[in-house]
């Protein structure tokens, strides 16, 4: 939250029209970091969700959760690859980690993906799986049913009668003294 006007508190914007831009610009500043002839290799199709999906499966994963979750995040990878950029570092991040899966990611085990995962860790795409997870898998109400997350306080008025006041392992405040 940020601080408003005579010290109270306002709501901070939520605009989804500003996340797709915020995720926009990460994106395309993840793609410039690409040395120039990777530029050019790789097209992302739609069949490609399948293993985004997966990827981001690996990447954050929570056993039992319904995988058709994180379609969604896996969409909006391939939707990003409309860019020439992303579609370039989508592309060759594909082949980086079928390369480090073995030569197949589908048909590789959790170890060599999570192995795989790990090669790319610091690299644009890291980054561009990462925030893309952040701003559409973790931002979707699906998921926070799923996490027993109720959403957002403030549209009910904050957290006073929420059950934030059942913690048990705090000592009693005092009580209050009279006026």
């Amino acid at each position: 939250m940020r601080a408003g006007t005579a010290g109270t508190m306002s709501r901070p914007s939520a605009d989804p029209d500003r996340r797709r831009f915020l995720v926009g610009v990460i994106t395309l500043a993840a793609a410039q970091l690409l040395p120039p002839g990777a530029r050019a290799a790789g097209a992302e199709e739609p069949g490609d969700a399948a293993l985004w999906r997966s990827v981001l499966m690996t990447m954050f994963p929570h056993p039992g959760l319904d995988p058709a979750l994180y379609g969604p995040a896996a969409a909006a990878l391939v939707a990003a690859s409309a860019d020439p950029n992303v579609r370039a570092l989508l592309g060759a991040g594909r082949e980086a980690l079928e390369a480090a899966a073995g030569g197949d990611w589908q048909a590789a085990d959790a170890g060599a993906r999570t192995q795989a995962v790990e090669a790319i860790v610091g690299t644009p795409l890291f980054a561009l799986l990462r925030q893309t997870t952040v701003f559409t898998f973790y931002n979707d109400p699906k998921l926070w049913a799923e996490f027993g997350y109720v959403g957002d306080a403030w549209s009910f008025g904050g957290w006073i009668d929420r059950g934030v006041d059942t913690i048990d392992w705090l000592p009693d405040p005092p009580a209050a003294e009279p006026a």
